[in-house]
């Protein structure tokens, strides 16, 4: 069982316990350790470092054997260890932290989704456990060490705060200050400020102290937790040894990090991406449609970038030398360049006024035109200053379809039901570009899809409804059997109605030429003109096609129960379904494709179950493909079949 600091007791209770933590070798482990920049910001808050087996393997490591029951003799005298922590109130058993669990939770777990709520390194947290208490590799820990296992309301001159009690509570308190810190949250009070500041070398004021030059947010982060720095005496020292005047918590803290994971530095440029978007209009207020991840713009048209970015790295962005350009391949022309940029190969600046410092956030705004050849496209881009390199860390991806517009011949007609018609389970209404469709489910819901996914619904699934009627009064009412379910209220005797499914996704109720009711469903323009990519848990009815973007191919559900791959003068894949007549297709999130009848029973699939599949595209090289990432899971083997 081990406490705070080298030399600073934990007073818990009444009792002060004083001991001390050792590294292997007894080194000290304390060169490179600068005052001013203890950890980069880019290390700090790489929350992906490890999964939870990972951490659990960690703990592990750190104490093969654990003495749960305290028989081993005590090295504080009093008999075995459990007769010495009996004696003060701490009963068995002594769970290390590798097999500790609080609500249903292992250790492992409570570190790795506290990392991830508050995007905070996990190596942050499980060196805090240590420093503060000893937990990683304390083979018989008593209660209070959980109880306050990170230090998080313990002042040096009172008792700890129990409203912060319990190791979920300690992390997530400590996880959210360093988040608040690193994000300047100004309803986080800190004393501290990226610049100069006094530091003291002890709680003791008359030990002194010294400026420190802050470098970074998670250094202030750091001070405002442990808020002393090391004196050349205890930097000198090794572990385990104390000094006058000396304070561990942050020395500790880097030693502990170099032994266990490495260097604490991060590259001298990196970044993190904020967001990215793409806006109709220059004064960016109209966002571009998105489907599936890809955004969707026609030939010629020119869209309107805004990309957010955080300098995480550890020196400043020159106001003169930095820019986006083009990645994957590396100072490619982009075929998206137009007028706006500098080069083929560079956006431009950023829009911020002066040098970007590290943790600071820098804004992109560029222009994008499309090419007139219809095809997906894949714009990557990444930072770079000119002149010293490319930013480190990740590049970011513009999805962008271009894609040709439809052909008359493959517009739906079915997009209206005139007064006194009926639908019935199983049918559909589509609308003229075939993205959304009307369905009455063999469940009785009325739904709306549009682009594969449910939209709008009447709210009555399981109710039996079995005919949806646009009555000659006006009323689009829904039915099971002769019960009326649901109604448009547009009841108006004499005056009758046309249903239309728009190609906005809208379903409008119209008489004499004005809109009586509508679904109020509309979720994306008439740019939105792609049509190739379906991902998971959506579905397609039959009627509907999937298209490359330059409708040479072209996928449909047919509906006498085919699916069959088009070019624009024959097939060259079916299903070989014909007469099995089915109510809907999904790509399922299990990986399988598959198409349903009214009564739920399949009547074909890709049989690619429990294999991870996600993304179905129809490429443009005429070949339809399931895939699991990068993966090919099923296709339909007309590559290149014209």
């Amino acid at each position: 069982m081990y406490s705070l600091l080298h030399g600073i007791g934990l007073t818990c209770a009444g009792l002060a316990i004083t001991l001390t933590i050792s590294l292997v070798g007894n080194t000290t482990h304390a060169a490179g350790f600068d005052a001013g920049r203890i950890i980069d910001d880019s290390v700090f808050t790489d929350k992906n470092t490890m999964s939870p087996a990972y951490i659990q393997a960690f703990l592990n490591s750190k104490v093969p054997s654990c003495d749960t029951w305290g028989t081993q003799t005590s090295e504080y005298g009093g008999g075995t260890r459990r007769q010495w922590a009996e004696a003060r109130g701490y009963m068995a058993p002594y769970t290390c932290l590798r097999d500790y669990t609080e609500n249903g939770r292992s250790a492992a777990q409570i570190i790795y989704d506290t990392a991830q709520a508050y995007s905070i390194n996990p190596q942050v947290l499980i060196v805090l456990l240590q420093k503060e208490q000893g937990l990683v590799t304390d083979t018989w820990p008593v209660s209070v060490q959980y109880r306050s296992a990170t230090g998080y309301g313990c002042p040096d001159t009172a008792p700890c705060d129990s409203q912060y009690y319990g190791l979920t509570n300690q992390l997530s308190w400590a996880a959210k200050m360093f988040r608040a810190i690193m994000d300047a949250s100004p309803s986080w009070y800190t004393p501290y400020i990226v610049g100069t500041n006094y530091i003291r070398y002890n709680p003791d004021a008359s030990c002194g102290g010294s400026n420190v030059a802050i470098q970074n947010r998670a250094t202030q982060a750091l001070y405002n937790y442990t808020p002393y720095q090391p004196n050349a005496a205890a930097l000198a020292a090794a572990m385990g040894t104390t000094v006058p005047c000396g304070a561990y918590g942050n020395i500790n803290f880097y030693r502990y990090f170099t032994s266990w994971f490495g260097n604490t530095s991060g590259a001298p440029y990196s970044w993190r991406v904020e967001s990215t978007t793409l806006y109709y209009d220059a004064a960016r207020t109209q966002i571009v449609s998105n489907t599936n991840g890809i955004y969707n713009i026609k030939p010629g048209q020119k869209v309107y970038a805004r990309v957010v970015t955080t300098n995480t790295g550890w020196l400043t962005w020159p106001k003169a030398t930095t820019r986006l350009g083009t990645q994957r391949g590396q100072d490619r022309s982009s075929a998206f360049a137009d007028s706006s940029w500098q080069q083929p190969n560079r956006t431009g600046g950023y829009t911020e006024s002066g040098d970007v410092a590290p943790g600071n956030q820098a804004t992109f705004n560029y222009s994008l035109t499309a090419p007139q050849s219809p095809d997906i496209y894949e714009e990557w881009f990444g930072v770079v200053v000119e002149g010293a390199g490319w930013v480190s860390n990740p590049t970011f991806l513009h999805n962008i379809s271009v894609a040709a517009a439809l052909d008359t011949k493959y517009k739906s007609t079915n997009d209206k039901l005139s007064s006194g018609a009926t639908l019935t389970p199983g049918q559909n209404i589509i609308s003229s570009d075939g993205h959304s469709v009307l369905h009455l489910s063999f469940g009785g819901s009325l739904e709306i899809w549009t682009n594969y996914t449910k939209r709008w619904t009447s709210n009555t699934d399981n109710s039996g409804a079995n005919r949806l009627v646009n009555q000659t009064d006006g009323n689009l009412v829904l039915y099971r059997d002769n019960t009326p379910l649901w109604a448009s209220n547009t009841f108006s005797p004499g005056t009758s109605g046309q249903l239309t499914l728009q190609s906005d996704g809208n379903l409008v109720m119209y008489k004499n030429g004005s809109a009586a009711w509508a679904s109020n469903s509309v979720t994306f323009d008439q740019t939105d003109l792609a049509n190739s990519l379906v991902l998971g848990d959506q579905t397609i009815f039959p009627g509907q096609s999937l298209f490359t973007p330059d409708r040479y191919y072209r996928l449909t559900l047919q509906t006498d129960g085919n699916i069959v791959l088009y070019t624009p003068t024959r097939a060259i894949w079916a299903s070989n379904t014909y007469g099995r007549k089915f109510d809907r297709m999904i790509i399922q999130n299990d990986g399988n494709i598959v198409t349903y009848d009214g009564n739920n029973y399949a009547t074909w699939s890709t049989r690619t179950n429990s294999t991870g599949g996600t993304i179905f595209r129809i490429q443009g090289d005429g070949n339809s493909v399931l895939y699991a990432g990068n993966r090919p899971l099923w296709a339909s083997n007309t590559f290149l079949v014209r």
